[in-house]
């Protein structure tokens, strides 16, 4: 297998070194605070370049590439490979998780994206009239957009190049030191369509906690994306300051809600268990997006230990297809304590059932208070005499609330998403698809491309 880059960056000449994680080579820069300096001298000449590009164009360039990904091919193989050796998920899930985002991301749907955040993607292409206005108005981004990646979702680097460029503004970005292969691969993907865009983005590495790297890149930036734990978007955070504008992705949770009557059969209770069990394994439930926690209204013909037990079997299920990630040593330790305190409470709680046969680990609890569980196929299934009576138990957690998947009928699916989106929750969605939420998502509740724009309006008549 050729080495693959671990960066990004237009007109480098520093100093490289190469690492080997299994048969893998990765090369990755020594980067000084110089190499950023001259990195962003080379963002304002792709800033130059993008005004040469309509939205349409950019549109159709990012959907040519989303289509490339979505398709096996030997890059596609040597980079799952290569994330997998990075990550420990496996091959086939890395892969999956790929095809998802890619999926989500044709040109139809970006901008649509836009539309919803903008009212019109051509206002970054031109004055555009506006009702309420009266009058013309016309957007622009940003001379730099900066952004800290994470590792958690495989691909996922992909997208803040999507939103920064579309709005027609250059990237700078330091990759996650764990995984530093696919935003360089994807921006290489576009380039080889459309080879000017490559002189749009940067994307550096270098380990956390490198300050002087760090504060550099944040001072040629005019807005920042964060993603990451709630430690380090705090941290950084609070280096950044008040001077800048800044755009957070931190930690988040997703839970299921299933009404009594979701539970009818055996038939409708198995084909549930599998939607949820897709929505733990396509990202081995390391996205915020995958449910750590099922809610069941009491009262169902199917009982709660059975529905558990078509769970577990749906998550053995997926394991020849989506097979389960490898298990660091410190991971493994905590989820041997995990499962031998579950295993204490279901020899002396009556109402409480461990589910251990394979990879994933399923309690039946008794006790409904949201409580976040290991990324390691570790679901949690509480029942409860209403789903109204969730709502309480979430407040404590209401600002990390994302998605919710609920399986009701109509009038409490509404009712729920209703008190649920005052708690904090930007995504009410189905059992089954919380793992593919669309591009045209407010993701955590922002409008992500209407964020990086600044607005010009003109008021000619009186």
């Amino acid at each position: 297998m050729a080495p693959l880059h671990g960066f990004h960056i237009p007109g480098f000449q520093g100093r490289i070194t190469t690492k080997k994680i299994a048969d893998t080579e990765i090369i990755l820069p020594l980067l000084t605070v110089d190499d950023i300096k001259r990195a962003g001298d080379e963002m304002a000449k792709g800033r130059e370049i993008l005004q040469r590009y309509s939205t349409d164009d950019l549109a159709a360039i990012f959907g040519k590439a989303a289509d490339f990904w979505q398709k096996e091919s030997e890059l596609k193989e040597e980079l799952t490979h290569a994330v997998s050796s990075l990550t420990g998920l496996s091959r086939q899930v890395v892969s999956h998780s790929i095809s998802v985002e890619q999926g989500n991301s044709g040109s139809e749907d970006i901008l649509a994206a836009m539309d919803r955040d903008l009212g019109d993607h051509r206002i970054l292409d031109t004055f555009i009239y506006n009702e309420h206005l009266r009058d013309k108005t016309r957007g622009f981004g940003p001379s730099l957009v900066g952004a800290v990646l994470t590792a958690n979702v495989p691909g996922l680097s992909y997208l803040p190049m999507v939103r920064a460029l579309m709005v027609k503004s250059p990237l700078i970005a330091k990759l996650a030191g764990d995984e530093p292969l696919f935003g360089p691969a994807w921006i290489q993907s576009v380039e080889r369509i459309e080879p000017d865009l490559g002189h749009c983005v940067a994307l550096c590495h270098w380990r956390g906690g490198n300050k002087g790297l760090e504060d550099t890149m944040f001072d040629l930036c005019e807005i920042i994306i964060l993603y990451g734990g709630e430690q380090t978007v705090h941290t950084l955070r609070t280096r950044i300051g008040g001077h800048k504008k800044i755009i957070e992705h931190g930690h988040k949770i997703g839970l299921v809600m299933l009404g009594k009557k979701s539970l009818k059969n055996m038939e409708q209770a198995r084909e549930l268990a599998a939607r949820i069990a897709l929505d733990v394994a396509v990202f081995d439930q390391r996205a915020c997006i995958a449910p750590q926690m099922v809610y069941i209204e009491k009262g169902a013909e199917i009982d709660e230990t059975v529905f558990c037990s078509l769970i577990e079997e749906e998550l053995h299920r997926l394991e020849t297809t989506l097979p389960p990630s490898f298990i660091s040593v410190d991971t493994g330790a905590s989820l041997a304590m995990e499962r031998n305190l579950a295993r204490f409470k279901a020899s002396n709680i009556s109402d409480f059932y461990l589910f251990e046969k394979w990879s994933a680990t399923l309690t039946l609890d008794p006790n409904p208070t949201f409580a976040s569980v290991l990324p390691t196929r570790f679901l949690r299934v509480c029942p409860v005499e209403s789903l109204h009576d969730v709502l309480p138990l979430l407040k404590p957690v209401g600002r990390y609330l994302q998605n919710v998947g609920i399986e009701t009928d109509d009038q409490t699916h509404y009712k729920l998403a209703e008190a649920l989106g005052k708690l904090g929750a930007s995504r009410i969605t189905r059992p089954g698809i919380m793992h593919k939420p669309s591009m045209r998502w407010k993701h955590d509740g922002i409008s992500s491309f209407s964020e990086l724009v600044r607005w010009v309006d003109m008021e000619t008549k009186q």
